[in-house]
């Protein structure tokens, strides 16, 4: 087997860009696998044969071929002309129509297959470097095999006599060539991988090449047929009259002569058509122009009826765009039509829409046990932070997956939490639906006091008009000018009300019980269960009282609020007719006593419930007091906005003081609610700028939360704004009833049709005061339930606050462990980053051994060849050995053998002593050396230090010579000019010597230091 061209593939299996590339970047071809049968893997000895070539002759074949007259351009085939056109043209064709069905991959599959080819290139660069050094061992190992090899014709020097070494040698050679050819095998099956990828990105090359591939748009003067220019009436080749565009079938050929997987078909189609058995026919077969005058005018016409059969072709297309266009107007317009079904149908969906708010706004009832249930989430995920921080004290090792877990149980809790803020909004609707129901009753409310105002004196009355306002508070005061003016017109009819005192007396008894009813139902607990209760206990007194006055009235039925109310509400309507009828009774003279006394016993009655209603709140009051004191109830639950509700004595009779004093209370009550609403507002603002600098979700939650709260606040304002409002109207109202009855009692003794008509209006005022009372009713319980829900909300708030403030803490705690575990992961990374890289380079150690041992086991044959051949040639061995008779002769040569072969043992001892000597004698000589760089720094700074102390010594020895040779001052004053010269004549004198001595001591300093450089040091 040829082992080079079994390699040529798989060789430069580098990559995109490595080996795999020739000179200029382009892929190689695929791989030459060896001529083998389909399915057949050659055996070890033939692949490690075929191998050895390129092995010793190392890759020289993969060197790209270089054109030695353009070294910027490959080598071509000599059989190739790129300047002939027609040949170029010809090979383009047959490459176009080779790649037609090539498959064309996506960047993705492109860079998945550079990624194998560079990793299988790098296996194989790897499996080929190991099987040239197992290749080494393997020639070493025949070697030694082959000396003590006893057949053929070369015989061994010590014949069979050395089995045991023959054995090993044998044994070593097998075992490097079964090495070797595990090897090759490896490589041959990489290479066989390679091959694979490599093919598939040359033919995605080839086919997006194709693709792309278009023709000239050059436009000459000359004929043209089927597209392409022709030279004298002839094409330019024969594969002129096939055009080619971009698409993927530019010539007709049959797909079963591109099978790439038949290995014994050619890649490129064959010149030589045999037949038609071989190919199909093409669309536009090659026919050999006729040799005659008019061969152009043929060809032309042969263009004008191709141009004829395209114009037909583009009168169908427009026909079918026709036809398309139609039905695309068809669809457009059913397409209007049906846009306004769906406008209709939105319509009809807003309308459902609305009808589905409101049915929405029915389920807000649940907030509390939402409330409820987001307490215990709390309480669990508070449960869950402090069993997560202990696990994580416990056992750091597993605060990543807790801290997942923990994550995760945080969002789950947190989407419980939206799930709750959802039910706070939908109460919120709940409270603002119950204000508008409010605004509505006011507004009948007021319908029946105009009516009432144009009753009382329809002449004066007539242009009182109709409210228009639509807020709450125009209701209010629409019902407050109202009042006014029925106290009004019931001041002026005071002066006449004379007979009927009495009864107008109880009929403001009624209305101050009816008042106090109204202020007692205000009062009542925000829980729903216990004012149903209370509603039930004043039916059935109500019932007892309309039974006692010989009323027919059915039991009080078992419902909800509403059913209650509506009994409560259609009771008193009894009530009040009850009282017209013992009006209209009182004209009949001795019956009349007997009417009034029925009267008073249905108002006695009535003011018995409303101090029954005190005495039950009472009760319940000290109840409640009770079980907090046992730590049964919750504590202080509603003890800040009910400390001081019921203040007023439970016997204390019906007077307009006392109702004055209620409605003083009341006002007090809201101003403070007023206050408190105002702290709470600040609260919450300064809780958001607390929450601010949390976790954004949750900052968000609680500024929902914090939202609707506001917004409840906001209703709960507006409520209790209004029910002030509204008791002081109805005070108003009381007042000016009591009037008019007084009024109506006056009229009643001034003739009967003056009586009759008050009757009727008492009537109609009491019905419209009982209505008055229910809608007040409701509104003081809903404004009782507002302020129990928001009490709720404000601990549940306070509650989510200290749970967000732990949970912070023990996230803080959780990001400061997670923090220093992956410092720690940070410094394993490293540590785990500085073994690989001892481990590389203890690798690299080990192949610098390995490359050594296969020198050195090289050497070691050589060296054995060399002994072997010391004996002489083959003749002269067989002689010497044929000498060999005697056994100590025999015993003496194999005390040699061993002997040389435990010197040769010695020897390659020593050789290994000797290297690991000449490595740590290198270190040790870059040991001396930083040494000895340091010394000379140490020496230079020394230097310049001991050149400024000699300078500084040199000027403290001529500053010391001038004192010395300085002469003595002489006491002789006389002295004369000779004493003067003598002292100038030293003084000069011993200047020069001073400066004498200074030359030669500098002299020999620069010598010192000259001899010092120039001496070789003591340590090197």
């Amino acid at each position: 087997m040829n082992g080079a061209a079994t390699r040529r593939g798989g060789s430069g299996g580098g990559g995109v860009g490595g080996r795999g590339e020739d000179g200029y970047g382009r892929m190689p071809a695929p791989a030459v696998q060896p001529p083998t049968l389909s399915g057949v893997v050659p055996t070890g000895k033939a692949l490690v044969d075929g191998y050895r070539s390129e092995i010793l002759g190392g890759a020289e074949g993969d060197k790209a071929r270089i054109n030695p007259l353009n070294t910027s351009q490959p080598q071509t085939s000599p059989l190739v002309d790129l300047k002939d056109s027609i040949q170029v043209h010809l090979l383009t064709e047959t490459a176009l129509s080779d790649s037609k069905s090539y498959e064309i991959l996506s960047q993705e599959e492109v860079d998945s297959l550079k990624k194998q080819i560079q990793s299988l290139g790098m296996r194989v660069e790897q499996a080929r470097a190991n099987l040239a050094i197992h290749s080494k061992y393997r020639d070493a190992a025949v070697s030694m095999a082959k000396l003590y090899s006893p057949g053929g014709k070369r015989k061994s020097l010590l014949g069979n006599r050395m089995s045991d070494s023959a054995k090993e040698a044998v044994m070593e050679k097998a075992a490097s060539e079964r090495r070797c050819e595990e090897l090759a095998s490896e490589l041959f099956h990489l290479e066989k991988n390679l091959v694979e990828p490599q093919r598939r990105l040359l033919q995605h090359t080839a086919g997006i090449l194709q693709l792309t591939h278009r023709t000239s748009s050059k436009k000459s003067g000359q004929p043209q047929l089927l597209g392409q220019p022709m030279t004298n009436g002839m094409p330019g080749s024969p594969e002129s009259l096939y055009t080619y565009t971009n698409t993927r079938n530019s010539m007709e050929i049959p797909n079963e002569q591109l099978d790439f997987n038949n290995k014994n078909k050619d890649l490129y189609l064959s010149l030589e058509i045999d037949g038609p058995s071989t190919t199909r026919a093409r669309k536009n077969t090659l026919e050999i122009p006729i040799k005659s005058p008019i061969r152009e005018q043929n060809a032309q016409l042969r263009e004008l009826r191709e141009e004829v059969e395209r114009y037909k072709e583009e009168v169908a297309r427009m026909k079918d765009e026709n036809e398309q266009l139609r039905s695309e107007n068809i669809l457009i317009k059913e397409e209007h039509d049906r846009v306004l079904d769906e406008h209709a149908q939105l319509k009809r969906s807003e309308e459902q829409l609305s009808q589905d708010y409101a049915r929405a706004e029915a389920e807000k009832v649940r907030l509390e046990e939402m409330e409820e249930q987001l307490r215990e989430e709390h309480a669990k995920a508070m449960e869950e932070n402090s069993r997560m921080k202990d696990e994580t004290t416990r056992s750091k090792d597993e605060s990543g997956s807790r801290l997942q877990e923990a994550d995760s149980r945080m969002r789950v809790i947190e989407q419980q939490m939206g799930a709750q803020v959802d039910a706070l909004q939908a109460q919120t609707s709940e409270q603002q639906r119950t204000i508008s129901m409010t605004e509505s009753r006011l507004e009948d409310l007021n319908d029946k006091l105009r009516d009432l105002i144009i009753a009382f004196n329809p002449a004066k009355s007539e242009g009182f008009g109709r409210p228009e306002a639509d807020t709450l508070e125009a209701q209010l005061d629409y019902l407050e000018n109202g009042l006014n003016t029925a106290v009004e017109e019931q001041q002026q009819q005071a002066a006449d009300l004379t007979k009927t005192d009495k009864v107008a007396a109880e009929a403001a008894a009624a209305s101050s019980e009816a008042a106090a009813l109204a202020t007692t139902l205000s009062k009542v607990e925000s829980s729903f269960g216990q004012t149903e209760m209370r509603l039930q206990n004043m039916n059935r007194q109500v019932l007892f009282i309309l039974q006692q006055a010989n009323v027919d009235q059915a039991p009080p039925p078992e419902g909800d609020l509403n059913v209650q109310l509506n009994y409560l509400e259609d009771s008193v309507d009894k009530v009040s007719s009850e009282i017209g009828r013992v009006v209209e009774a009182s004209m009949a003279g001795s019956a009349s006593k007997r009417d009034l006394e029925q009267v008073d016993a249905v108002l006695v009655g009535l003011w018995e419930i409303i101090q029954t209603g005190y005495a039950e709140i009472a009760q319940q009051k000290a109840a409640r007091r009770q079980a907090r004191a046992l730590g049964q109830g919750s504590p202080d639950d509603d003890e800040d906005l009910s400390s001081n509700e019921f203040e007023g004595d439970t016997n204390e009779p019906y007077s307009l003081p006392a109702f004055s004093a209620k409605v003083q209370w009341l006002y007090a009550q809201a101003t403070g609610l007023r206050e408190q609403k105002y702290i709470l507002q600040r609260q919450i603002k300064q809780q958001r700028e607390l929450n601010n600098r949390s976790e954004s979700e949750k900052d968000q939650e609680l500024q929902a939360k914090k939202e609707e709260l506001k917004k409840t606040h906001m209703l709960l304002d507006d409520s209790e704004r209004a029910a002030q409002e509204a008791e002081e109207k109805l005070q108003k109202v009381l007042v000016d009833l009591d009037s008019m009855q007084k009024a109506s009692t006056a009229n009643e003794t001034a003739s009967a049709s003056s009586v009759k008509v008050a009757q009727e209006q008492l009537k109609e005022r009491n019905a419209q005061l009982s209505a008055l009372e229910s809608e007040y009713s409701a509104v003081q319980t809903r404004l009782a339930t507002v302020e129990s829900n928001m009490s709720s909300v404000q601990n549940q708030l306070i509650q989510a606050n200290e749970s967000r403030v732990a949970a912070e803490s023990d996230l803080a705690s959780l990001k400061s462990e997670l923090a220093t575990a992956s410092e720690a992961s940070a410094t394993a990374g490293k540590e785990v980053e500085k073994l690989q890289a001892d481990l590389k380079q203890k690798d690299e150690e080990l192949e610098a051994m390995n490359m050594m041992v296969i020198e050195l086991k090289t050497e070691m044959t050589i060296a054995k060849a060399e002994l072997d051949g010391a004996y002489g040639s083959r003749k002269q061995r067989a002689a010497e050995a044929a000498k060999f008779s005697n056994n100590a002769e025999t015993a003496e040569l194999n005390a040699q053998v061993v002997k040389l072969r435990s010197e040769l043992e010695a020897a390659l001892r020593d050789l290994e002593d000797i290297t690991k000597e000449s490595i740590n004698a290198e270190k040790d000589k870059l040991d001396l050396e930083s040494k000895l760089d340091d010394a000379v720094a140490v020496k230079a700074r020394l230097e310049q230090e001991v050149k400024v102390l000699r300078d500084r010594l040199d000027k403290a020895k001529e500053e010391l010579d001038k004192e010395r040779l300085r002469p003595p001052n002489s006491p002789v004053p006389g002295g004369g000019v000779g004493a003067g010269a003598g002292r100038a004549g030293a003084t000069m004198l011993s200047e020069q010597f001073r400066a004498t001595m200074k030359e030669e001591r500098r002299k020999f300093q620069e010598e010192l230091r000259v001899g010092f450089l120039f001496s070789p040091p003591i340590f090197r």
